[in-house]
């Protein structure tokens, strides 16, 4: 058996037998809302805002599962669909950040952020659910977004109303659900929108060869903290270039660049700066996930080393199938939950390598 083939079965069963049905019985509640966090006894944390990009995460997570031969996944993902589009939809054809434990919307600010998970689990509930609504929400709702929160600069808004920096990230995550629909129900709305991203990694948000994190209203970097580079972040955006088939040879760049500057003791960390220094040595657990599943694309010796890495650190809880998200420099941690948000990108990594014949 072969390292990867090793880290595959051991992927599978704490996925499939500890994971997933955890986070189906005790992450949602009677209503089929998800919970934003389990403690690390495996209750529900209440009293949080649930936003609106979670429960678009989970939908998301629950197709996959179900596409994956989980099959008690599409009734998670069904009533979490439906949850979703009942509750949190605007009058504009935007959709709200949050509501309470009792589905009142308690924000109704619509974020780019929480716009492109919508997107992303409309995508998978058309592909996985061949749910009807999806489609057709998908297209009012970036049509929305274009509408509403397009900016002069380029790009759309952070938010309405517009608020500063300007990030990267959602554009990123923007680009991610437009090349899922792409993959799926191909629209030129769609191509348009993936186009818009990636002109901006390429023109603006990279400065030096790498991907900057902050920008002012025109995307010149921000005075204060422009200068941030986070290793998971060029890691993802390596893997949607190539999915986009749109650089190739940036995303080699991107991934090199991680690689080189960007892990210390074997985990992507933080945050460097332009030179490679150190910004914040501490560590998430998405960046490792981002890291094994653009390690994955280009072939890499070491990623069952870092899958490794994950399940003896980040996934070494008392209750299998929970996570600790976050470790600071010093390796320890301080959480006292685990998100759900965290479940979407261990997901997006371990179906890769499902899926891979290595």
């Amino acid at each position: 058996m072969t390292k990867l083939s090793a880290a595959r079965t051991r992927v599978s069963n704490w996925l499939f037998d500890h994971a997933l049905p955890l986070w189906a019985e005790r992450g949602v509640d009677a209503q089929g809302r998800f919970f934003e966090q389990l403690d690390f006894d495996g209750r529900p944390v209440t009293g949080l805002r649930r936003r609106t990009r979670v429960q678009a995460r989970q939908v998301y997570v629950f197709c996959e599962a179900a596409a994956l031969g989980w099959a008690q996944g599409r009734a998670v993902a069904q009533a979490g669909l439906d949850q979703l589009i009942s509750s949190r939809r605007r009058y504009d054809g935007l959709w709200v950040s949050a509501t309470d434990d009792d589905g009142v919307v308690v924000d109704e600010t619509p974020d780019l952020y929480d716009l492109a998970f919508v997107l992303f689990a409309l995508a998978a509930a058309h592909r996985v659910l061949g749910d009807a609504r999806a489609r057709p929400l998908a297209v009012e709702t970036l049509a929305a977004i274009d509408r509403l929160m397009a900016s002069s600069h380029g790009g759309w808004e952070e938010a309405l109303p517009p608020r500063l920096p300007r990030r990267q990230n959602p554009h990123m995550h923007m680009l991610e659900a437009m090349l899922a629909w792409q993959a799926i129900a191909p629209d030129p709305a769609f191509e348009a929108a993936a186009r818009v991203s990636l002109d901006l990694c390429k023109h603006r948000f990279l400065i030096d060869g790498a991907i900057r994190e902050y920008f002012t209203e025109d995307w010149s970097a921000d005075p204060a903290t422009g200068y941030v580079i986070e290793p998971g972040h060029l890691e993802e955006w390596a893997w949607l270039l190539q999915q986009s088939g749109d650089d190739s040879d940036l995303a080699t760049a991107l991934h090199r660049r991680a690689t080189a500057r960007g892990y210390r003791d074997g985990f992507a960390i933080r945050e460097i700066g332009p030179a490679g220094e150190v910004l914040d040595g501490g560590r998430r657990l998405w960046s490792q996930t981002e890291a094994i599943r653009t390690g994955l694309s280009f072939g890499d010796t070491g990623v069952s080393a870092l899958i490794a890495a994950v399940f003896d650190t980040h996934l070494a809880t008392a209750v299998p199938g929970l996570w600790v998200d976050s470790y600071d420099a010093d390796c320890r941690s301080h959480d006292e939950a685990a998100p759900a948000s965290s479940l979407y990108h261990l997901m997006t990594a371990f179906s890769e390598l499902l899926r891979s014949d290595a």
